[in-house]
């Protein structure tokens, strides 16, 4: 009797799942540790003469000038130190409550960023090395074990909130997003104000899990970086179908991995190869192809959830700009966030408003939506992630409890840099242009921000369903008859 009663719930799951009622993917959301719901969220701690419940970063230079401030009058030219190199060693401390001795560990350090490097709050990549300047791959603050860092210092984001908040609710929907936690750090003894310590988009256990190139194999995994092509290191810039058609509009691709220790000429021109492959297949298909085919070469809801949540929080570089993605050798093609700073119409040279698309005309995205089978996905997935991990409640909820988290620290980040609300120093380095958009105090940040989330939920609630558009026969008819 009980085998019977299984066979036949088996029979009921299976007749669900044809319906398109349920499926596995849709609800497998993955864990995913939030900061400020942990244990140790309200144990304060002294540390570097303050008293606080973040963990707190101090870097040591020794009277080193930390290399990477923009060459004036230079395009992305940047100051090196004086042996020539772009980072220099420094002794890196890292304070917690649960821990009562500090952990201590030696770093390269330089800034980073595009325009992030004008600002006088600072970012950091840093890559944590052993006494002979070799990789040294350490777990900080229970994320996983890597060399590869960033001191993200929210600057122009005056809420302290973007990357935090859309990080985690990324790594809950797709699989793999960087981790974040806050910090406040101290420069050589001066406090420098709360910053993201971040996982970088590089391969390794717990972050792009991809394999390693076999010995004298041209074969490789990769990771690539969309951008500006003036960035680019010129052996590691492809010269692929997107760009030669000029899909990629002035921009390019650059391979992140394979990097410098796996480098070889032919790996590189494998991965030209292969992204061109799959690139050139999906401009140059039949419409009527299945997206089980496209699915073979292409992670569909990865992009549909790439979609969706850089579309909820107006990420208008997405698509464009520090766009990531990878393959395993005998993977699909994957997206990755990065980088919400200019999220939320807090992009500095315009205001973009609640409502429109940003990523119908980027690069993948504009013939993916030609599929009718894409676009319904797409918008069953959304109405899915909105009534749970993207729900309106939930959303206001994160920002409110992590505001109460931040507590203290927010007011000591203020007495660092809180000369920004005073818009008698307006400037259009470190400031949204146009002396209106900007707000003069960190509550007035938080409101703004929620309120143009809440709104931008509200609009896509009700026009997502204009993407079918994309696919209807009427706009590819050209297409479908050739």
């Amino acid at each position: 009797m009980r085998y019977r009663v299984i066979y036949v719930l088996m029979i009921i799951a299976v007749a669900l799942m044809a319906l398109g009622v349920f499926t596995v993917e849709e609800y497998a959301f993955h864990a995913r540790s939030y900061q400020h719901e942990s244990s140790e969220s309200e144990i304060s701690h002294t540390a570097e003469g303050i008293t606080t419940h973040l963990p707190v970063v101090s870097i040591q230079t020794k009277d080193q000038k930390i290399p990477g401030t923009p060459v004036e009058n230079q395009e992305n030219v940047y100051e090196l130190a004086p042996n020539g190199e772009n980072s220099i060693v420094t002794e890196l401390r890292i304070h917690t409550a649960e821990e009562s001795e500090p952990v201590d560990l030696l770093a390269r350090v330089r800034y980073r960023g595009n325009s992030s490097r004008y600002f006088s709050k600072k970012s950091y990549a840093i890559r944590l090395v052993d006494e002979k300047d070799g990789e040294r791959k350490e777990p900080l603050l229970g994320m996983e074990k890597h060399d590869e860092w960033v001191l993200h210092g929210p600057y122009l984001d005056r809420s302290l909130l973007r990357n935090y908040l859309a990080m985690n609710l990324s790594g809950e929907i797709m699989s793999f997003a960087p981790d974040v936690r806050y910090v406040e750090l101290f420069v050589d003894g001066t406090y420098e104000g709360v910053y993201l310590l971040m996982e970088t988009i590089t391969k390794g256990e717990g972050r792009v899990e991809i394999s390693t190139p076999s010995r004298n194999s041209r074969l490789t995994s990769y990771i690539l970086e969309m951008d500006r092509p003036l960035k680019m290191k010129p052996e590691f810039t492809l010269r692929d179908f997107l760009t030669y058609t000029f899909r990629t509009q002035g921009k390019g691709f650059e391979v992140v991995y394979p990097g410098a220790n796996q480098y070889t000429e032919d790996r590189i021109r494998y991965v030209e190869q292969d992204f061109s492959r799959i690139s050139k297949y999906l401009y140059e298909r039949p419409l009527e192809d299945s997206t089980e085919e496209i699915a073979k070469v292409f992670d569909i809801q990865a992009f549909q959830d790439y979609f969706i949540i850089n579309e909820l929080f107006r990420n208008v570089d997405a698509g464009f700009y520090s766009t990531f993605l990878y393959k395993d050798v005998r993977g699909r093609l994957t997206p990755v966030v990065w980088d919400f700073n200019n999220s939320l119409d807090n992009y500095q040279e315009i205001s973009h408003p609640v409502y429109g698309f940003s990523l119908t005309g980027a690069v993948f995205f504009e013939t993916l939506l030609k599929d009718e089978s894409f676009v319904e996905g797409l918008l069953k997935r959304y109405e899915y992630l909105r009534e749970t991990v993207l729900k309106e409640e939930r959303l206001v909820s994160l920002i409110d409890e992590t505001v109460e988290y931040l507590g203290t620290a927010v007011e000591r980040n203020d007495e660092r840099w809180g000369s920004i609300y005073d818009l008698s120093n307006y400037n259009v380095y470190e400031y949204l242009e146009r002396l209106e958009r900007n707000v003069t105090s960190h509550e007035e940040a938080v409101a703004q921000m929620k309120e143009y989330l809440l709104e931008r939920g509200r609009w896509l609630d009700e026009h997502m369903v204009t993407l079918k558009q994309y696919s209807h026969p009427s706009r590819n008819a050209f297409e479908m008859i050739r």
